[in-house]
């Protein structure tokens, strides 16, 4: 299994988000790796497992992937429409990126978590996506 595809989907995800006029005007950035002392409201794009799923010549993987959104404690509304925004766009996003097909796409299930240290909130929203690599045909 190449792990550069992981990469190119993440790209993907980060692409379709930073291109929302909606998230752009409302959260201060979107990061990739664990985040230590970030400006608030931000998102974090996680890649929890790939699994390669192949058969023969079908290279298909299974990927699991947060979509994880921090806001201060009175921007509770905030996190509620950013995770309507998220799921809108990651439905409806490109399916196409550096030879791979996303042949779909899912929320499994949203946790919110109330501010421990009064704050920040955190709205999680976990992913599955099972993703195909393109297959070209010759032509005989």
């Amino acid at each position: 299994m190449s792990l550069t595809f992981i990469h190119d989907f993440q790209k993907q995800l980060y692409s379709a988000l930073s291109a929302d006029a909606w998230i752009t005007n409302n959260i201060n950035k979107i990061y990739f790796g664990v985040v230590q002392d970030g400006q608030s409201p931000f998102i974090l794009i996680n890649i929890q497992k790939a699994e390669d799923l192949s058969l023969h010549h079908n290279s298909i993987y299974s990927v699991d992937f947060q979509i994880i959104g921090y806001a201060k404690d009175h921007n509770h509304q905030l996190l509620v429409s950013l995770g309507d925004r998220v799921v809108e766009l990651l439905s409806n996003s490109e399916r196409c990126f550096g030879g791979y097909i996303i042949a779909g796409i899912k929320a499994n299930d949203v946790q919110f978590e109330r501010a421990r240290d009064l704050v920040l909130n955190k709205l999680t929203i976990n992913y599955k996506a099972l993703i195909k690599k393109e297959v070209y045909d010759e032509l005989s």
